[in-house]
């Protein structure tokens, strides 16, 4: 069952319009806007957390991070 919607109006680059029409087509265009508000929600109260564990903890240790790019590297 989906959820109750309400439209509202954003202005983005045309660029960025026309390729994402390209993506999407122009029927898709409201779910990817809604899948990527989501996602960047998502995002922010990730860094939030993060920012709350950095305080309680102090941060990682560099070498710890060092250890964990080493065993994922980018792709």
């Amino acid at each position: 069952m989906s959820q109750p919607a309400e439209k509202f109006s954003v202005s983005v680059p045309a660029t960025l319009a026309a390729a994402l029409r390209r993506k999407v087509g122009a029927r898709g265009v409201s779910r990817f806007v809604a899948r990527a508000i989501a996602h960047e929600l998502e995002r922010e109260q990730l860094g939030a957390f993060l920012d709350e564990l950095d305080q309680a903890h102090g941060p990682v240790p560099k070498s710890a991070l060092s250890r964990a790019r080493r065993a994922w590297p980018k792709r």
